[in-house]
């Protein structure tokens, strides 16, 4: 049978439930800041480029280049973005080594700070800061090598060169009492372009290396380049000055001492694990990390283990110039009361489709204990379970956001169990889940309840030509208008569980119908209201899309993050086998494009699957 959650379908209600959990301000974001004034943007002038406060990562820079700079420069800096052709004229295709090859770092840095407004580039000075906008510019740079180039030239450069310039170029080799240049020093390295090292390379000591190639000589100026730019293939994480002071906390009346509880501060970089240290708490609760990188991009968590479950600290990064932190992580004892159990935003989103509605849920859920609820026994279910979602009776191909259907989540009849606890505080268990519910004919009836009180009921059913919608048991608000989809919206607050909602839909597609809707979007022209609206952009596919999205989604979900259950050693070396094995997929994959024998397309498909895949993976070994 044929699936009814479809690769668009799943991107409509990914993006719908996406949109839900950045309101209200995803409609007012912008996604890339528009030009400011018409004056065209300054030329090119080294003294407005402040050097690096630290070496520049190129791995901390690839969320920014794919957030800020893949549109127009394409994803692996080719130029061929979804929107290159609109513009005056062509992006610089990073990929291209003589694109680079007589332009210095600083000088990227500058046009990507300052733009150039009359090519349509903004100024993202305007938006990033220097330290993001010198991590960029790392990642763009090095889009035009790859690591076993640079490596060959590292061995080259031992060979030749590091008898004078040092091993880390710093000019401080044996024989380096001449040498003036440091090529770590990222004041001088950022003003100097490959091209300009050639020339004083030939012209200062011709002999060394006189047998390279001239890809030789390049790969040696590559790895020379490494001494002030970190490639993405280091490590994301520099030991640097700041400290982290905190304090954990027993939250609940009477509990027991924290003294002796070990605190673990783990560091991530765009969602991946880059660094962990480990201490143990006083008596006081105090704990202390330090030598900590105050890189913005760095994001850290400290957390620790009562009773088996994991309590973190909010986020925490360091500003610009800051050196220290403080934090604090609330520890509670285990309970099987949910009698403190509530919801405080219930989001359910409707999007009608030839003879199925796919459906999307989202639930955030409270505890207004100072108690975590650890679960209850249930009957059908062997392991404790704790907050419940009700579904339809008719509802197929029920899946999860984080987690399996036999797994975490327990069904027993129309009911779906969460097995993870619930901590202490508001909105602190936010679980998505999506369904499709199957029906004859061109109209529909579907009810169902929260299974406990809610602070906020909304419902949205996106839009179609000539569709009616009665719902009882919520207030209509009228249309709205998310991310060029429109819904109509019904809400209400304070809603309890004897509360049914039913909404009565007439005028829907009977199944093998058209969906005019994905017709228009295919043709080019523009989609009417509800459409997944597929993108009509060259390189781009549904599945690239969607990998977005769900890395989009996966960030809300880590920073909303706070409470994480410890899984079974055999259950992670399973899932580490898993992630070893997806990347190995993902490097053959790119080894086959990049000797072609793979077309553009199919590539970009199967890595945005296998990266999704890896996503699911990674999020699931950090639970």
């Amino acid at each position: 049978m044929t699936s009814l959650l479809s690769p668009r379908r799943i991107l409509f209600l990914t993006l719908s439930l996406l949109a839900l959990v950045l309101l209200p301000g995803l409609l007012r974001a912008e996604t890339t800041p528009a030009p400011v004034g018409q004056e065209p943007s300054p030329p090119f002038d080294i003294a407005q480029v402040p050097a690096p406060t630290i070496p520049p990562n190129a791995r901390s820079g690839r969320g920014l280049f794919a957030e800020n700079c893949a549109a127009c420069h394409g994803e692996t800096g080719r130029g061929d973005g979804p929107t290159a052709a609109s513009l005056p004229g062509p992006p610089t295709a990073f990929a291209d080594p003589n694109a680079i090859w007589e332009r210095s770092p600083a000088e990227l840095f500058h046009t990507a700070k300052f733009g150039r407004i009359e090519k349509l580039m903004p100024p993202w000075g305007n938006r990033l800061s220097d330290d993001q906008i010198w991590n960029a510019v790392a990642y763009a740079w090095d889009l035009h090598t790859d690591q076993l180039s640079v490596e060959a030239g590292g061995l080259l450069y031992a060979g030749a060169c590091a008898e004078c310039h040092g091993d880390t170029g710093a000019g401080d080799g044996p024989s380096g009492a001449d040498v003036l240049s440091n090529f770590s020093d990222g004041r001088y390295a950022m003003g100097i372009s490959q091209a300009a090292w050639l020339t004083g390379w030939q012209a200062a000591h011709p002999e060394a290396g006189a047998a390279f190639t001239d890809d030789q000589r390049r790969n040696v100026l590559e790895f020379i380049r490494t001494f002030s730019i970190a490639p993405a293939w280091a490590s994301a994480y520099t030991p640097g000055n700041g400290v982290l002071n905190g304090q954990v906390v027993q939250g609940s009346a009477g509990g027991g001492s924290v003294e002796g509880i070990e605190v673990v501060l783990e560091g991530f970089v765009d969602f991946e694990p880059v660094v962990s240290f480990t201490t143990t708490v006083g008596a006081d609760g105090g704990f202390s990390f330090v030598n900590l990188a105050t890189d913005p991009n760095v994001v850290y968590f400290a957390s620790s283990i009562l009773e088996g479950i994991s309590y973190s600290s909010p986020i925490l990064m360091f500003g610009e110039g800051q050196t220290s932190l403080d934090t604090t992580v609330s520890v509670y004892e285990p309970t099987d009361d949910e009698s403190g159990i509530t919801i405080e935003r219930a989001h359910w989103i409707v999007d009608p489709q030839p003879g199925a509605l796919i459906v999307g849920q989202i639930y955030a859920y409270s505890n207004n204990l100072d108690k975590a609820f650890t679960g209850r026994t249930v009957e059908g279910v062997d392991l404790p379970v704790t907050v419940a979602i009700s579904l339809p009776p008719a509802a197929v191909e029920i899946t999860f956001e984080n987690g399996e259907l036999g797994g975490r989540f327990q069904q027993v009849g129309h009911t779906i169990y969460d097995t993870a606890p619930v901590v202490p505080g508001v909105g602190t268990r936010q679980i998505v889940v999506r369904y499709a519910l199957p029906f004859d004919g061109t109209s529909t009836e579907f009810s169902g309840a929260v299974p406990y009180p809610a602070a906020s009921f909304n419902l949205l059913i996106a839009e179609l030509q000539g569709m009616t919608a009665e719902v009882t048991g919520l207030d209509s608000v009228g249309s709205q208008d998310i991310q060029g989809n429109v819904y109509q919206m019904w809400q209400s607050q304070n809603v309890t569980p004897d509360q049914t909602v039913t909404a009565q839909l007439s005028g829907l597609l009977a199944a093998g119908d058209l969906d005019p809707r994905a017709a228009q979007a295919a043709d080019g022209t523009q989609s009417p209201i509800g459409s997944a609206r597929v993108p009509q952009l060259e390189g781009w596919t549904p599945w690239t899309l969607g990998g977005v999205l769900a890395l989009a989604l996966a960030g809300i979900i880590v920073w909303v993050w706070q409470t994480r259950l410890i899984q079974p050693d055999n259950q992670r070396a399973s899932m580490q086998s898993q992630r070893a094995d997806l990347l190995q997929r993902i490097a053959k994959l790119d080894d086959l494009h990049a000797v072609g024998e793979i077309d553009d397309q199919s590539w970009q498909q199967q890595r945005s699957r296998l990266k999704a895949e890896l996503l699911t993976v990674a999020l699931k070994l950090s639970e």
